[in-house]
């Protein structure tokens, strides 16, 4: 017991001295809670929106009649679940909305007064949101309720998983670019390999950029493998330009291996590495909207979501499977992606040890 105690003694003493240790094991998981915790905590109760088709009957009454029933707590509201905010837009902005995970729901009224919910059922919060409006809307009428009906949208472009598969694309090529760069460069430093590398006459900047080829070709056969799966498995949808999506792709290694740069270019521990690392991936992989529109977070931090590279990877392959983008509509993403690589390959470059 003895032995135990003056190993477990020696251990924990060089957990405590290591002071980039200490920063991720106890302060970064109480950062993350905290934004976490600010971005899903609102006041009042979650808002969320769905679309008034405007070719339906008297689509600015339907509006009225969905507002007036979460108008007060009393309506569909006093649950606490939520407030359902209705938007007039005709059919074409409305698919577009709904391919871009803005909205889950879709109502129309004919002059009957019949009322059409289209949705895609394996959306778990396009369920949320139809039971809540029409529990809003047959709450309000009572006896005078008029009849409804359903219509499934399982067309390509307008199911949840063609939303989901172009945000896990763009997922993979991060999480494969961060931790291969990243990652083996913290490695090859513990290992001394850097300090024996650059004793030779291998010329630094090929060094660097074999990372880049490198994540190329691994991240092209993952997502070779990947799309295959759901090509056949999910039927997902394409629409665009594959000159497109393959600019976006090359675009979103470059960015994330210059990342991965950076963050291996000083760590000389795991602990540090794996913070490092997850304190970039983890943000991201929540606040971009992979798997739930980032438009459920509060407006003022729309602008900087909007413009994270895991954003801008993730919505411009949206746009391109569902939408249906050629190479004019992404332009401006890739650009900007470009200038945030040089960014963090420049400031990388510049710390980078050696030992």
């Amino acid at each position: 017991m003895k032995q135990i105690y003056h190993l477990v003694t020696i251990q924990l003493k060089e957990f405590y001295r290591e002071p980039g240790i200490l920063f991720w094991a106890f302060i970064f998981p109480i950062a993350i809670a905290g934004v976490l915790g600010l971005a899903f905590t609102t006041k009042g109760v979650p808002q969320t929106r769905v679309a008034i088709i405007s070719s339906s009957h008297d689509a600015s009454g339907l509006s009225a009649k969905i507002e007036k029933a979460f108008s007060n707590s009393s309506g569909g509201n006093s649950n606490g679940l939520g407030v359902i905010i209705p938007q007039v837009l005709t059919d074409e902005d409305a698919i577009k909305a709904l391919k871009r995970g803005e909205i889950n729901l879709l109502v129309k009224e004919d002059e009957k007064g019949n009322l059409e919910f289209s949705f895609d059922p394996s959306n778990a919060n396009a369920q949320r949101d139809y039971l809540l409006l029409s529990n809003a809307i047959l709450t309000m009428q009572g006896k005078e309720q008029s009849s409804s009906s359903i219509r499934r949208l399982d067309s390509k472009g307008t199911r949840y998983i063609d939303y989901l598969v172009p945000g896990m694309l763009a997922m993979g090529v991060m999480n494969s670019c961060l931790w291969g760069v990243g990652w083996n460069l913290i490695e090859m430093r513990m290992k001394k390999l850097l300090r024996r590398m650059s004793a030779t006459p291998m010329n630094k900047l090929a060094f660097v950029m074999s990372f880049f080829f490198t994540r190329i070709f691994v991240t092209t056969v993952e997502s070779i493998i990947f799309l295959t799966f759901t090509f056949t498995v999910f039927e997902n949808a394409f629409f665009g330009s594959i000159p497109a999506a393959f600019l976006i792709f090359l675009t979103g290694n470059f960015v994330f291996a210059c990342i991965g740069i950076f963050v291996g270019s000083r760590a000389q521990s795991a602990q540090v590495g794996n913070g490092l690392v997850n304190a970039f991936t983890f943000p991201m992989m929540v606040l971009s909207g992979i798997f739930f529109s980032y438009k459920n977070f509060p407006d003022i931090v729309l602008p900087f979501i909007k413009h994270l590279p895991l954003t801008l990877v993730a919505d411009s392959l949206r746009a391109v499977f569902i939408e249906g983008a050629g190479l004019a509509e992404i332009v401006y993403p890739c650009v900007f992606m470009v200038g945030i690589g040089f960014f963090f390959l420049g400031v990388g470059l510049r710390i980078f040890r050696w030992s």
